[in-house]
């Protein structure tokens, strides 16, 4: 068996190899001992190599057989992943944050709440309905979530789904559909899906939970209201178009 190799190559081995007339290649390096600069041979004669170096050669050939089988298909470069491709920086939020619900422009007040999985918004006047062959939920809530009779806000949204509910206290489920609803968190528009619950009896009429947050934030609980609720400013218009 003969193993053609060049004198660059061999330079780039550093194994220790003593066989006088042994040699191996081993992917782009050639390992061999007073061997011509040129060419090297593998020659697995008996009365060539002496018994002395016949562990050094066993070492040799088990090299040279996990090369071949590494060897058999050319090598491929592995894809390098883009600046776009790599997800952002996790922020650090408080348990609490503002955040404006969209389209209205209404400030409310959202509870980051790693130990929920999905996200939840107050609902009243829950109404179904179907258009277009399209199923529909319209719904309100409060402007100000502490007053219950005060100004409210009206969404009418397409359902994207359902969700199961555990509730601890109580040791029963609880099937709720879920909306997808625009809000901003320190000048950036997101979105979420949100099921909807009666949370008036709660403190805080949004819930955010690890669904979204593992998207975007960390939670310090010593913190709150780490972020403004603004909204990114609409690009300026080109000069002299309406």
């Amino acid at each position: 068996m003969i193993c053609g190799c060049w004198e660059p190559f061999r330079r780039r081995s550093s194994l220790p190899v003593r066989t006088p007339a042994a040699s191996i290649r081993i992917r782009n390096c050639c390992v061999s001992a007073t061997i011509p600069p040129t060419h090297c041979y593998l020659k697995l004669d008996a009365a060539v190599i002496a018994m002395s170096h016949l562990p050094a050669v066993v070492a040799l050939l088990i090299l040279f057989t996990g090369s071949v089988a590494a060897t058999d298909e050319p090598d491929r470069a592995k894809p390098e992943r883009s600046a776009q491709g790599e997800a952002p920086a996790l922020r650090e939020a408080g348990w609490l944050q503002s955040i404006r619900l969209e389209p209205h422009g209404v400030r409310v007040t959202a509870k980051l709440d790693t130990g929920a999985k999905s996200s939840a918004i107050h609902a009243t006047d829950v109404e179904r309905f179907e258009r277009g062959g399209v199923e529909r939920v319209k719904f309100s809530l409060f402007q100000k979530h502490t007053d219950q009779d005060g100004t409210k806000i009206t969404y009418d949204l397409p359902i994207a789904g359902k969700v199961r509910i555990k509730r601890a206290a109580e040791k029963v489920t609880d099937d709720r559909i879920t909306v997808r609803l625009s809000f901003c968190i320190d000048g950036e528009l997101m979105d979420a899906e949100f099921s909807l619950d009666d949370r008036s009896n709660l403190n805080y009429p949004v819930l955010l939970g690890r669904e979204f947050l593992a998207q975007h934030f960390l939670v310090n609980s010593a913190k709150t209201f780490v972020f403004g609720h603004d909204c990114p400013q609409p690009a300026p218009k080109p000069a002299g178009k309406n």
